[in-house]
């Protein structure tokens, strides 16, 4: 695995309230970030505190209203789109909310997917294959996604963000909704990335992730501290 170190240099989000008044709502506030290889920076906070978008402008999802972030020493969001979304797709990896798996492929297929849109000309599926044995789910490795429960789904999120071994993973509430031993294997899962030298971000409003930190952050009111 190469390493890689993420920084944010005074990111911002804004949305507009109304276009007549001009006024806007700053969900993220000018934000100072740096994820270093080999640690695990879990930022907490309530729903709508900011978290997730700022998750998101990590990522290269999300342009940023003002500010920088600098992956591999380049300006993410400087890069053109296609130069941009191939660095995102070989570097990072992302877990997002919610059930983010295409209904129309198989859980191995949907795995595979980082390396399918890299364009390899032989996925890595011998890897794809052990990531699931890992996350429990290789006897579904066949099954479609609507035939998979939502703590199954969460697995299969982290197995494909795993399959091209991310310099960084983010995850983004990945144990919402979950029992406890789906919160213990996802977290588990998360830790080793980082002790195998990934830099990786959890934003949570769970308090259990705090157990497998190096550090802990709050977002409030778009506010970092």
């Amino acid at each position: 695995m190469t390493t890689m170190t993420i920084r944010a240099r005074a990111l911002t989000k804004d949305y507009p309230r109304s276009h007549r008044s001009g006024a806007v709502l700053t969900a993220v506030a000018p934000t100072d970030l740096e994820l270093a290889p080999g640690s695990l920076t879990v930022v907490t906070g309530r729903s709508g505190s900011g978290k997730s978008t700022l998750l998101m402008m990590l990522a290269g999802l999300l342009t940023p209203t003002a500010g920088t972030v600098e992956v591999e020493g380049r300006d993410l969001y400087a890069l053109a789109e296609g130069e941009r979304s191939r660095l995102r797709n070989g570097s990072i990896g992302l877990v997002p909310q919610g059930h983010a798996a295409l209904r129309s492929l198989t859980v191995l297929d949907n795995v595979l997917l980082p390396a399918v849109i890299r364009g390899d000309a032989q996925p890595p599926v011998a890897r794809a294959a052990s990531l699931l044995e890992d996350v429990g789910l290789a006897e579904l490795a066949g099954e479609y996604p609507q035939e998979l429960s939502g703590g199954e789904l969460r697995r299969l999120a982290l197995a494909r963000a795993l399959l091209l071994g991310p310099a960084a993973l983010l995850a983004d509430e990945p144990t919402a909704g979950l029992d406890s031993e789906n919160v213990e294997v996802v977290l588990a899962f998360l830790r080793q990335a980082a002790d195998e030298g990934a830099a990786v971000l959890v934003v949570t409003h769970e308090a259990e992730a705090r157990t497998v930190a190096d550090r802990v952050l709050t977002m409030d009111g778009g506010r970092l501290s």
